[in-house]
């Protein structure tokens, strides 16, 4: 049975600082960021325009997308955002707050 996914929806500036914490800063520390997940966010990076112009700039930084990720890999990146930005003593990205568990309890 295959692993079930989340979906969940990011800003690609969201998605820069999952890179930022989790590939580029990372330098090997927390394991399991070569998933598919992380290429699809580092492909989506990618697309960045080569242009210096504010406002398409701007558009780029704020579209939102959605991605699937297992649990595992929300749980790497939860790791990432945290960990990271303590061993460097940086203060903890905003984005943080997308991969916190959810609460288990339903009324």
């Amino acid at each position: 049975m295959a692993e079930e996914k989340q979906k969940i929806e990011l800003s690609l500036y969201g998605v820069a600082e999952i890179i930022k914490w989790c590939i580029n800063r990372n330098n090997g520390r927390i394991p399991g960021t070569d998933t598919e997940a992380f290429k699809r966010l580092q492909a989506a990076l990618a697309e960045k325009p080569a242009t210096g112009d504010y406002f398409t700039l701007d558009q780029f930084w704020k579209k939102r997308m959605v991605f699937e990720f297992t649990q595992d890999e929300v749980d790497t990146i939860d790791r990432c955002l945290y960990d990271i930005p303590n061993f460097d003593g940086a203060q903890l990205p905003q984005i943080r707050f997308k991969f916190w568990p959810k609460t288990v309890c339903q009324n």
